[in-house]
């Protein structure tokens, strides 16, 4: 139960999106546009977690911490769709819409824009207005106010706080791969459901998923999206790009001095960027090559001549 307490603190902190569809969820609920029901008796206990969330033959197929999040991005991607179709959320829906018709989620060789780096940063990167609402934040406060299941809400929450990261491969673990993130120092003992393995100190571009539920014991976290390999500016595959090449580019872009503001900054940026394109942008003008596992990225964002599909580079090769 949420008491007056926590309700006034939700209304406090929800932004106006929010605000005016909760408002109108007894109409919405009337015209069956969202079946709110359904979704809150969507049940995700840690208890008996692995039971609920996909079949016993389909879990086979995954690992256990992977399918948590697989089967929470099902329920995020119902309820994307059955919000878009609310004026409250317009400004979001056009947008992702957009975007959908620019990047073309897919694939090499159709988009390096993969489906499940695009999704990610259309529900829960993507913000508008000054409290930076996301399809994330959005459903997020709905989930609360009609009292969803918290163990759903739990995931979603660590969803809606992820964000794309720039990772140093520190080697192997057993089935585990070790990543370092170098805008926070933050070691990270993941798995990769893709496949890809890698080697020591290449540059990886990835979301990192963490364990929700303590209790369950995983001890490791998952590389949600398909990992971008950033290799050197000469973009030969296998050589990889420099930590201190990255680090430099941090301090191009972020100009902080306090270590606390630093690390605030970085996340920031990363999930932000300069703009709402700014890593989507990044993804189209540094692809260079792709395996099944993995896709290839080559130079930086504020280096346009470093990226072989930035505009500036196809000029310098004759191509516009």
């Amino acid at each position: 139960m949420i008491n007056i307490i926590d309700a006034l603190y939700l209304q406090v902190n929800m932004g106006p999106i929010s605000k005016k569809i909760i408002s109108g969820l007894k109409k919405a609920k009337k015209k069956k546009i969202i079946n709110f029901q359904e979704l809150k008796e969507a049940k995700i206990h840690a208890e008996n977690l692995e039971g609920t969330i996909i079949s016993k033959e389909e879990l086979g197929k995954y690992d256990p911490l992977h399918a948590i999040y697989i089967y929470a991005q099902n329920k995020v991607s119902v309820l994307v769709e059955q919000l878009s179709d609310l004026s409250a959320v317009s400004k979001l829906t056009n947008i992702l819409e957009q975007a959908d018709d620019t990047y073309m989620p897919s694939f090499p060789p159709q988009s390096p824009v993969t489906q499940s780096y695009f999704t990610c940063w259309g529900f829960f990167d993507l913000v508008v207005g000054i409290k930076k609402e996301s399809f994330g934040t959005i459903i997020l406060d709905v989930l609360r106010t009609i009292k969803a299941d918290p163990g759903l809400i739990t995931i979603i929450e660590c969803m809606q706080s992820s964000r794309m990261g720039i990772f140093v491969h520190k080697g192997h673990r057993d089935r585990y791969v070790i990543l370092e993130e170098l805008g926070t120092g933050d070691e990270h003992k993941v798995i990769v459901p893709s496949g890809y393995q890698g080697k020591k100190d290449e540059i990886w571009y990835a979301r990192v998923m963490p364990e929700p539920f303590p209790e369950l014991n995983y001890g490791y976290s998952v590389v949600f999206t398909t990992p971008y390999i950033i290799v050197d500016l000469d973009g030969k595959i296998g050589s990889s790009a420099k930590r201190e090449d990255w680090e430099a580019f941090f301090d191009r872009n972020m100009n902080v001095s306090n270590e606390k503001d630093r690390i605030k900054a970085y996340e920031s940026f990363m999930k932000h960027g300069k703009n709402k394109f700014y890593w989507n942008e990044y993804i189209i003008e540094g692809y260079t090559n792709y395996q099944s596992e993995m896709i290839f990225l080559a130079g930086f964002p504020d280096i346009p001549l470093s990226m072989p599909h930035s505009v500036e580079s196809q000029k310098e090769r004759g191509e516009l």
